[in-house]
């Protein structure tokens, strides 16, 4: 800037203003002074000097330069006289500042001004529409491109339809743009190849790969980084091969990318393999085989490396700590992650905001949440991602409310949130069943302009679902402009959440029809939603289709687990056996559920039987399969059993009994006639005894008439829950049964006053493919008089069959 300098000292007029002029523009922007430029700009001002319109151009350039867009458009607007380069100056200027939308608007004002949008133009159009995440921009640039021949002329252009098509995941439309193409260069192959890799199209980027090797044109570092870098890499072997043949699998890049590739292959010796034949490792080479270890349970040889990296001479760096940092939230104790922490400390990263972010996350992993609130104002600069850790850390914790406070902070503070920290928002919300405050950030986030993809789409409808809002949830997934199985999914589980089964099944229809293809987590859904509605029917129609589908669909554990819930729900016990002897992984889900299934219908020895395979098959069971074996007993009246169980599973599996189990011993006991020990029981109980726990003992109380600890239990419940209905039909019918009248006409006065009200019962029941529901006292139904005279006739034969039901129990329940 000395010349500025000089000129401003000596003030003496130039030969050549102009000429001068531009060399001090020029001056500037290389060096982005935009300090100086102010200056000279206010020089020329002063001196009645009008920039000519190269130099309006260059301050344009300038001010782009500088992050300075509105500076740059007063210039632009200020311009007598506009060219194609100044129009192409300010378009990019807004590009280059993120400000798509302003950049688009531009583009498109040209077209009225009569000039001719050349290919700098389009180059920097297209990159703005990736920008805005407006395909529909990009496309009418491509309908213009067309028109003016540019795709066959410039190969640049055509190289940046692909890369904006890519960007939007349109590969065919990427792919179609090289068939017009004159000729394809080594970018052209390169995009193409790098954009069926992020889209986990291993296959066709191998292909393309061939493709480009048989057109003469020689790949390189991007091209292998490219294909190495798939989700779904095609073969990583063959491009091991490769990486050999032509030399470049000693470059460190290619090197580090053949080891992250064996990672996620689960391949970690083949990596470190690659990794004990380089000659030359840096810091990226070290973290990615220790990432490697790490992430596919070799714990010891990944801390083995982390050492012997250390004994090499190189320091571990931030991405390091955060490797291991990210194997103590999921593999690690508690400890470990604390000194990791201390490393990161000793290193003086603590502060960092990367490395503070997955200390966030590793504590809250391990359930200390309050060390990750600790984390994150440990951190000097934290950024969005650190607060959408501590959101997400909130909810991993069950603490919704919490994580919508950072929400709120994150607004606060002046972050725009983006889809990560809107899906943490409304899933608190979901949690919490606030569809309130779920639509007012729904609201917010199309006030931000976020696009309505599968991933945000699913977490609202999901929001919406368990709001009981459907209605709302289906509005979401209507306005989802590319549905996917995700969102289907998502869809068919709020379906499933509120109960609508016809909704499900038709929405499994249009998958079908709109050829996307349901996987295991749509069958699952499905069914469960079937076996919650003792639906067989459609359970065994949608079971076909199950048959019909992939391998992986059928072999799902998933899914035949789900089958048998289903059709032991359903009383048939026979299909419920069949799908578990044909499932050939059978996990501890398979065996509890079939356990559970035969105790529905009643077949407590073949239960008990069932659990003896289990033991014989080497298969742990969990604390549900103990609650199955105990209901099981209690059903059939087995009380030595029960106690047998209930002391083998903490002996000899150590769980620890939880409320259920506790629950199950009551009911046996209670069944029994132990009242006082079943009584006793609750009373020692290392939980807080619940309103489920007492009814339990108030039934068993009303079976053997003891009429002393019926009122005791009905008093607890009642402390805990006054509204309680059922708790005071359990007493009266007690009463009842005792011919103790006066009791009942308490019981029913203090219900009256306590505002209970009994929840009317209802039923299903399936006939001809539709399941019909029926609620007590419900008389909308066409047909409700021939449904009440069938119940009353039902009913007298009941009342001949008395004995099978109890004393008086028909008579005593009162509505």
């Amino acid at each position: 800037m000395k010349a500025l300098e000089f000129y401003t000292l000596n003030q003496t007029k130039p030969k050549d203003p102009q000429a001068f002029y531009n060399s001090l523009i020029s001056l500037c922007i290389s060096n982005k002074a935009l300090r100086e430029a102010n200056r000279l700009r206010s020089h020329l001002a002063h001196v009645g000097h009008e920039p000519d319109l190269y130099l309006n151009n260059q301050f344009i350039n300038l001010y782009s330069r500088c992050r300075e867009p509105e500076m740059a458009r007063d210039i632009f607007n200020r311009m007598h006289q506009r060219n194609l380069v100044s129009w192409n100056a300010m378009i990019s200027c807004y590009c280059s500042n993120n400000l798509f939308i302003d950049s688009l608007t531009l583009f498109f004002d040209i077209l009225d001004t009569g000039l001719m949008p050349d290919h700098v133009t389009y180059l920097t159009a297209l990159r703005a529409s990736s920008g805005s995440g407006d395909l529909k921009h990009g496309e009418q640039m491509h309908a213009l491109i067309i028109k003016n021949g540019l795709v066959l002329s410039r190969v640049e252009v055509g190289n940046a339809l692909i890369n904006m098509y890519s960007r939007f995941g349109r590969l065919e439309e990427a792919e179609a743009v090289s068939k017009y193409m004159a000729s394809l260069d080594e970018i052209t192959w390169n995009s193409l190849i790098a954009a069926y890799s992020k889209n986990g199209c291993g296959d066709r980027a191998l292909a393309l790969f061939v493709d480009m090797m048989h057109s003469n044109q020689e790949p390189n570092d991007f091209t292998f980084g490219s294909l190495l870098g798939s989700e779904k890499i095609a073969s990583i072997k063959e491009l091991h091969s490769q990486t050999i043949t032509r030399g470049v699998v000693t470059n460190v890049v290619i090197g580090s990318a053949l080891l992250d590739a064996y990672a996620r292959c689960q391949k970690p010796r083949n990596a470190l393999s690659v990794f004990n034949s380089m000659p030359k490792r840096n810091i990226i080479t070290w973290n990615s085989i220790i990432s490697a270890c790490l992430g596919n349970g070799m714990l010891d040889k990944g801390f083995q490396l982390f050492h012997q990296m250390g004994k090499s001479g190189l320091l571990a760096d931030k991405y390091t700590i955060s490797i291991l940092l990210k194997a103590a939230s999921t593999q690690l104790s508690t400890d470990t992650g604390k000194q990791l922490h201390g490393l990161a400390v000793k290193m003086g990263q603590q502060s960092d905001t990367a490395t503070g972010n997955n200390i966030i996350t590793m504590y809250s992993r391990n359930g200390s949440i309050s060390d990750s609130r600790k984390a994150l104002e440990n951190i000097i600069e934290p950024d969005l991602i650190s607060r959408n850790a501590m959101a997400q850390a909130y909810l991993d914790n069950e603490e919704p409310e919490l994580s919508l406070d950072i929400f709120k902070e994150m607004k606060l503070s002046g972050f725009n949130p983006d889809q990560y920290s809107f899906a943490c928002a409304l899933a608190a919300c979901a949690s919490l069943s606030w569809q309130g405050v779920g639509e007012q950030i729904h609201c917010n986030m199309i006030k931000t302009g976020l696009i309505l993809d599968d991933f945000l789409g699913s977490v609202l409808i999901d929001m919406y679902s368990k709001s009981a809002a459907i209605i709302e949830a289906r509005k979401v997934f209507d306005g989802i402009e590319r549905k996917d199985v995700i969102t289907c999914n998502s869809m068919i589980a709020g379906y499933a959440h509120n109960g609508y089964i016809e909704q499900v099944l038709k929405l499994l229809s249009l998958m079908n029809k709109e050829n996307l293809k349901p996987d295991s987590f749509t069958f699952a859904s499905v069914v469960s939603v079937c076996a919650n509605s003792t639906a067989i029917q459609q359970g065994r129609q949608v079971h076909a289709l199950i048959s019909k589908s992939s391998s992986e669909v059928i072999a799902d554990t998933a899914v035949t687990n789900a089958l048998i819930t289903m059709y032991s729900r359903c009383g048939s016990i026979k299909e419920a056996k069949k799908v578990f002897s044909e499932t050939k992984n059978k996990n501890v889900v398979s065996w509890t559920s079939m356990i559970s299934g035969y105790v529905q219908c009643g077949y407590s020895k073949e239960a008990l039987e069932l659990f003896n395979k289990m033991e014989g098959a080497e298969v742990t069971p969990n604390a549900k399969t103990f609650v199955a074996l105990l209901t099981a007993c209690s059903y059939g009246g087995l009380t030595d059993e029960a106690d047998k169980y209930f002391k083998m599973m903490h002996t000899k599996y150590g769980i620890k009994p939880g409320f259920d189990h506790y629950a199950c011993v009551v009911d046996i006991l209670g069944r029994a006639g132990r009242l006082n020990e079943a009584e006793d029981i609750i009373e020692r109980m290392p939980y807080e005894p619940n309103a489920l726990v007492w009814k339990i003992l108030l039934s068993s109380c009303r079976i053997h008439g003891d009429q002393r600890r019926g009122k005791r239990s009905m008093e607890k419940i009642l402390a805990l829950d006054p509204g309680d209905s059922a708790a005071y039909i359990l007493l009266s019918n007690l009463y009842a049964d005792l011919g103790d009248w006066d009791g009942v006409a308490e019981v029913r006065q203090l219900m009256r006053k306590n505002g209970a009200k009994k929840e009317p019962g209802k039923s299903w029941i399936e006939l001809r493919n539709k399941v019909h529901e029926f609620r007590a006292g419900d008389y909308s139904h066409p047909r409700t008089d021939e449904i009440y005279l069938k119940a009353r006739e039902l009913c007298r034969h009941m009342k001949d069959e008395v004995y099978f039901f109890g004393k008086d129990q028909l008579d005593n329940d009162f509505t």
